[in-house]
């Protein structure tokens, strides 16, 4: 932006602004002959997409005489810019605009806009809502404004309007509501155990911390609104070559702040379109205002947003990432800040780069410590993905026009250049351009190679690691120690140690509930990298009901009767697994609620379960129960029964009925009962009475025959019991073959 040339214009035309950056008008670039590049994907609207949480509102002022906006009240808003109806249009003189602040009820002095100079490409630039504009200015928060036009020209141009961005603020309290997110690339875990999926940390978990090197907020959350900001200049030398290098650095991208977290408003957002890589970084400055706290950076996000949208008609905010003067990066435009989203920051090179826009403008404004290390991390990381190096250069192609270079025309440039390289423009101003090649020298030295390689005191499962009341993680570094300056290990945002560059391990004190754990390397450049890792304390030792045998269908032999052994087993954070010790060892699931085994009947059996939570808490619960047999020969017979005898019979012996109902009524006490039989080809049906009440028909016909086995079987109440069957007498093969009870007591 801010491509700082004088234009006239019509009349006087005025927008009232407090505490604005100076910007002088320029003209923005139309979309000229454009080009897709092979490989792009279109990321299409979330179909639901969530409301902001914080809402932002757009109000407008027609701008219909040359004589401008005269002094007006109007709704609060802190942002503001001229549009126009056709964006190939320009502006023929100077527009300023002045603002009445809500805190001192003073009008500014005059501030002068500049025409914008970034926009989209292809479908995008081609799009029938897309309107001409200013760069946006923040002006913070204000009542009233008034606008005027300096200079002769051709008159006003069409749909010339004034747009006044309230940027919403958050309810409840004070600050933007920031949130450090980290980077996918940063190493979470070690690799999860096989068969357990990772998930995001719990959404009610407190944020990563930040170890940005800056002198602002320090972390997560925003500072008051109230707070001063206070920065380091950097002093800036001459323009010298930094050493070059093909060589990819393998950096992790940094901390940002979410889409989310700055309540970015999804509800407008269009199709975003998707490159294959990222050939080069471009660094831009909004040239929107130095007169800021960091504390606002969030809202004057929302506000640039709102404004690439609703004023300008743009898909999404155009910069991919912002920066504020603080050190503090956040997320821009739709799509996620490793995937290459194409942009509407650099006309002609959007598809396949990204741009980086630091808030201030830095015409004015000295380049700050905090500033040019983040910006030095985000072009390591991002090129160093596609295997490219900050300091390498390359000949780009500009896919269309711009008012520098015609589409098709080429360009070598270091992969980490300025807006101004590309394009007619004094951005990213003429501070922060100058230290471009300390930026390049600096994105070499980088924390490389940290990843967590254990994490000891409890067990690992669902994205999360589970200890009692300690944690010892343990990392891995490429980097030298003597490169390290400092580890710093935080706790739920708070640091809790500082550490040597030597260090590669840390126990802490986990208390109880959810945590996050983050492990900072600094570099003595003054980057980073870190390994985070979810962590819960638990000291609560799980519960299991006391185990409970029941028999189920199969085959029963004198020395092994088919049960189950029900429990149930629960956690006030994760299960890890139920270990059965008694009557035989077996390790279960943690969400198991039943073990098939099979035991040997007439014998007490002791049945022992323990449930283990992921953390290594522990609960037993014992039972002593037995699996008896009722010979068919105990049971009370009706009608005509006969005894067949053979060693595949259960006890050597075999009742069997083909008179319909013939009966034989067993009575037992204990909790759970099967009735067995033969079965074959031509064995017929039979009723199942319990405690006189019909409960189910069995049919005994198999393809073969088969011996003792358990067709019906039934968990009870644990008290004296009848069970019957009788013989439906099927036609065709009417015989019922019993071969005794099983019951467990």
């Amino acid at each position: 932006m801010n491509r700082k040339l004088a234009i006239g214009w019509g009349a006087a035309v005025a927008v009232l602004a407090a505490g604005g950056g100076v910007a002088a008008l320029t003209w923005p670039s139309g979309p000229g002959d454009s080009t897709v590049a092979a490989g792009v994907t279109v990321l299409p609207p979330d179909p639901r997409p969530e409301p902001p949480r914080i809402k932002t509102a757009l109000h407008t002022v027609d701008v219909a005489t040359p004589s401008g906006v005269p002094q007006r009240d109007t709704e609060r808003f802190s942002l503001l810019g001229v549009t126009w109806a056709d964006p190939a249009d320009r502006p023929d003189g100077t527009i300023q605009v002045r603002t009445r602040s809500v805190a001192t009820g003073k009008w500014s002095g005059w501030e002068p806009l500049s025409v914008s100079d970034i926009g989209p490409d292809g479908a995008e630039a081609a799009g029938s809502g897309r309107r001409g504009g200013t760069d946006p200015l923040w002006v913070g928060d204000s009542d009233g404004v008034a606008t005027r036009i300096q200079g002769q020209g051709k008159g006003l141009l069409a749909g010339l309007r004034l747009d006044l961005i309230d940027p919403g603020r958050e309810t409840g309290g004070k600050g933007g509501g920031m949130v450090l997110t980290e980077d996918e690339s940063a190493s979470p875990s070690p690799s999860a155990p096989a068969g357990v999926e990772p998930s995001d940390p719990p959404a009610d978990l407190p944020t990563a911390a930040s170890d940005a090197p800056s002198s602002g907020p320090a972390s997560a959350s925003a500072p008051s609104s109230a707070a001063t900001t206070t920065t380091t200049a950097t002093t800036t030398p001459a323009q010298t070559a930094a050493p070059t290098s093909t060589v990819p650095v393998k950096a992790q991208f940094p901390s940002y702040v979410s889409r989310k977290a700055w309540s970015a408003d999804e509800t407008i957002v269009k199709s975003i379109d998707v490159g294959t890589e990222v050939r080069a970084l471009w660094l831009h400055h909004t040239a929107t205002t130095n007169d800021y706290s960091c504390a606002e950076s969030a809202a004057i996000v929302r506000g640039i947003q709102s404004y690439h949208v609703k004023s300008n008609g743009w898909s999404d905010i155009g910069y991919n990432y912002l920066l504020d003067k603080c050190g503090t990066l956040f997320e821009g435009r739709r799509g996620g800040v490793e995937n290459p989203v194409v942009g509407a920051h650099t006309q002609g090179f959007n598809t396949n780069y990204a741009a980086i826009s630091v808030i201030g403008n830095y015409e004015t404004a000295p380049s700050t410590e905090p500033v040019e290390t983040v910006v030095a991390q985000v072009a390591a990381a991002r090129l160093g993905k596609y295997g490219y190096n900050p300091t390498s250069s390359a000949t780009f192609t500009a896919g269309s026009t711009n008012d520098k270079l015609k589409a098709g025309a080429k360009v070598t440039l270091p992969r980490l250049s300025g807006h101004r390289d590309l394009d007619a423009t004094a951005c990213p101003g003429a501070n922060l351009y100058a230290r471009l090649p300390a930026i390049r020298a600096k994105s070499q030295l980088m924390v490389t190679g940290m990843g967590l390689t254990s994490l000891t005191g409890g067990g690992y499962a669902g994205g999360a690691w589970y200890v009692r009341n300690s944690a010892t993680l343990t990392w891995t570094m490429a980097t030298t120690a003597a490169d390290v300056a400092r580890i710093n290990v935080y706790l739920d945002g708070a640091k809790v140690s500082q550490l040597d560059g030597a260090a590669r391990s840390v126990k802490l004190a986990i208390p109880p509930g959810g945590h996050y754990v983050t492990v900072i390397a600094v570099h003595t450049s003054g980057s980073s990298a870190r390994i985070n890792a979810t962590v819960y304390g638990d000291v609560t030792l799980p519960t299991i009901t006391v185990p409970a045998v029941s028999l189920r269908t199969g085959t029963y032999t004198s020395a092994a009767a088919p049960v189950t052994v029900g429990f149930t087993a629960r956690d006030n954070l994760r299960m890890g697994s139920v270990v059965v010790s008694r009557p035989r060892a077996a390790t279960l699931a943690g969400t198991a609620s039943s073990w098939a085994t099979t035991v040997k009947p007439g014998a007490k059996l002791g049945y022992t379960v323990t449930a283990r939570d992921v953390a290594g808490n522990a609960r037993a619960a014992s039972a002593t129960q037995s699996v008896l047999y009722v010979a068919e020969t105990k049971a009370k017979k009706t009608g005509a029964w006969t005894k067949r005898t053979s060693g595949s019979y259960l006890s050597g012996k075999a009742l069997t009925a083909s008179k319909k109902n013939a009966k034989l009524t067993y009575t037992f006490t204990g909790r759970s009962a099967a009735l067995l039989f033969s079965r074959g080809p031509r064995t017929g049906k039979a009723y199942v009475y319990l405690d006189g009440k019909k409960v189910a028909t069995v049919d005994t016909k198999a393809g073969s025959t088969k011996y003792r086995q358990a067709l019906w079987v039934k968990a009870l109440t644990s008290k004296k019991h009848t069970v019957m069957i009788v013989v439906a007498g099927t036609s065709g093969r009417p015989a019922v073959v019993s071969d005794g009870l099983a019951y467990v007591k």
